[in-house]
């Protein structure tokens, strides 16, 4: 079941979309997103238009706890840019009660519905990837054991 719209611009966008926000996670895998969380992952999900970001609480906390958000790559028709997904996440908090189930699991934990982190990002303004090269780098990460990231070309 999808979880957003259709894009309505060039075919390749979704792959810049996820190629854009897994780039702009990568730099949280050592560096706290949101306290207390970190970012282990950014796994793209084509059929949905989104991607999963896997958070944990860090190398330091005494207790770990993981977080899995689906996160919509699509907001009216156009794909939401990178810099809304990294925004919404950098105001998680512990706030993370917010956030309803999707009805899925990932990596044995349940799928939070992370739309509310981009609901409307992408309305109103042009397609920004029309006529852009394709995408340099994977289209998405996920650190299965620390210090060894898959990626997802």
């Amino acid at each position: 079941m999808p979880v957003t719209g259709r894009l309505t611009c060039s075919a390749g966008c979704l792959s810049r979309a996820q190629s854009a926000v897994a780039a702009a996670l990568w730099q949280y895998t050592d560096a706290p997103i949101a306290r207390p969380y970190y970012v282990r992952g950014c796994v793209p999900e084509p059929d949905d238009a989104a991607v999963i970001v896997a958070l944990w609480t860090g190398p330091r906390a005494r207790e770990k706890w993981n977080l899995f958000l689906l996160v919509p790559l699509v907001s009216g028709g156009l794909p939401v840019p990178p810099r809304y997904v990294v925004a919404g996440l950098m105001q998680l908090g512990r706030g993370t009660h917010v956030f309803g189930s999707s009805g899925r699991r990932y990596d044995g934990k349940p799928l939070l519905g992370g739309s509310a982190l981009v609901e409307g990002r992408g309305e109103g303004r042009p397609c920004s990837c029309d006529g852009a090269a394709e995408p340099r780098g994977p289209r998405g990460f996920y650190f299965e054991r620390p210090g060894e990231p898959k990626h997802y070309p």
